[in-house]
């Protein structure tokens, strides 16, 4: 079978940057600290590798600002970015992006794949997270894209959206805001 160059998708794999990994840290430490796991402390936290697109999270974000006076992204910079990320690469999450101990990653085939054969069922309770690389804004605003679900059931929805990440006065990306989800 042949297949042109141009219309394959490059899954290469590549490092995300020290930033970026503070960032998604962070934002991991803060989210699994929340009320939302409350019942959920001794699961095992289960990444989906494939990571969100940064095109995703970039049209999420716009679709849910749209009712806003104030915008992190211009115009500009919205048509600049969607360009930039027309033929992004698949990221692939591993276990060393993560500080949280005993984190398992698994594809988004294999978990569907549970879903679809029920194999969840002879699992122990499990969080599983679908994240994204964060989007860099400028040097101290990110947005991180999410959707988290217990794997005791299946996968039943436990929270989802965007957040903004900013860079404190100490250098530290900390949670600033969620900014809504379009799944909500």
């Amino acid at each position: 079978m042949l297949t042109s160059c141009s219309s394959q998708k490059v899954t290469s794999q590549f490092d995300i940057t020290n930033t970026e990994k503070d960032i998604i840290n962070n934002f991991l430490k803060f989210e699994l600290a929340s009320d939302a796991y409350k019942y959920r402390r001794n699961s095992k936290v289960v990444i989906i590798k494939n990571a969100i697109p940064k095109k995703q999270v970039l049209d999420d974000y716009l679709s849910i600002i749209r009712n806003f006076k104030e915008s992190l992204i211009d115009t500009l910079q919205a048509v600049k970015m969607r360009k930039e990320f027309e033929n992004e690469t698949q990221y692939y999450w591993k276990s060393s992006d993560f500080r949280i101990k005993n984190l398992l990653t698994q594809s988004i085939e294999s978990f569907e794949k549970s879903i679809k054969k029920e194999e969840y069922l002879n699992l122990p309770p499990r969080i599983i997270i679908h994240l994204s690389v964060p989007l860099i804004i400028n040097d101290k605003e990110a947005l991180v894209g999410f959707m988290s679900g217990g794997g005791d059931l299946g996968y039943t929805s436990i929270n989802s959206g965007l957040i903004l990440m900013v860079r404190n006065n100490e250098n530290k990306w900390v949670f600033e805001q969620f900014l809504g989800s379009k799944y909500s």
